[in-house]
């Protein structure tokens, strides 16, 4: 599966071994990443830089995933529509992260093609208007 030209990827998670995986898998394909230990960092790394897609775990101390997802959406910052697929350990919360224009999840322990295949999937779309919360 081919994915589009280099971009970034902020990848969100508390713990570093599953966000330098994450990283190694994307970076064959000439993603860079950024890497946010919890969702305060990763809301400040998105006020102000711009990424092309967000990898967000689920459950991390302080701002759970769905919570720092929230707060992007509804922040005016950069990266309001920027895609993001939820990396998690349980299949629930759907409808959460549905509700916040999350269709893409992958279940850890991550498999690289999934991931790949979540990658690819999350990039086709148009970040434009799909992403954003209705009010």
């Amino acid at each position: 599966m081919s994915l589009p030209e280099a971009r970034t990827v902020l990848i969100v998670d508390d713990h570093e071994v599953n966000r330098r995986l994450a990283s190694l898998f994307l970076q064959p394909l000439g993603w860079r990443a950024v890497m946010a230990a919890n969702g305060n960092q990763a809301l400040e790394i998105a006020a102000i830089q711009r990424v092309d897609l967000i990898l967000m775990d689920m459950i991390m101390p302080g701002l759970n995933g769905l919570e720092t997802t929230a707060a992007l959406r509804e922040a005016d910052g950069p990266n309001r529509d920027t895609p993001v697929i939820a990396v998690t350990g349980t299949e629930d919360n759907h409808r959460e992260w549905a509700a916040l224009g999350v269709t893409q999840r992958v279940l850890k322990p991550v498999d690289p093609d999934r991931l790949i295949e979540a990658v690819a999937e999350a990039t086709r779309r148009n970040p434009g208007s799909s992403w954003r919360i209705s009010a």
